[in-house]
């Protein structure tokens, strides 16, 4: 198995978010957790604003399919590749995706990740990979408290 990481980043439609309860963007990332779980993908989503940055992980073909069903959303605009290439090992290997929300006051936004949405395309697959790491470490930190609560 050759493991391969794109990461890309999109404009996504608030508006079609609105009004939306917790259950309706659970039921979502499901749909989108299934379809990395089939294709043997995982990675983190990451939104901050009108903006949302995608790190996915797994073999090419996976990553072809989950990234043809991303650009299908037709709440995301824009969708630019900043980075993709050969990875050495996942820094999400227990999240089939990974919801990261820049809004939520709880959160705040790592420089490294915010540059990384705001700066240019192409970028270096491991100043990348760097910057998404900060996030992987934080699920790392809570992986106790996952194992008690059996989560």
């Amino acid at each position: 198995m050759v493991l391969s990481a794109i990461c890309y980043r999109a404009r996504i439609d608030g508006s079609s978010l609105d009004g939306l309860s917790c259950a309706d963007v659970d039921l979502l990332l499901d749909r989108t957790r299934r379809l990395n779980r089939l294709n043997g993908v995982t990675g983190v989503l990451l939104r901050q604003g009108d903006h949302v940055l995608l790190w996915l992980e797994g073999e090419a073909s996976g990553l072809a399919d989950s990234r043809t069903c991303a650009e299908g959303d037709l709440r995301l605009s824009r969708v630019e590749i900043i980075c993709e290439g050969p990875l050495d090992t996942r820094l999400f290997p227990h999240c089939w995706l990974c919801l990261a929300n820049g809004r939520d006051d709880r959160m705040e936004m790592p420089a490294k990740v915010a540059e990384v949405l705001t700066g240019t395309a192409p970028a270096d697959l491991s100043r990348v990979r760097d910057a998404v790491a900060c996030l992987a470490r934080r699920l790392e930190d809570c992986r106790f408290t996952r194992a008690a609560l059996l989560v």
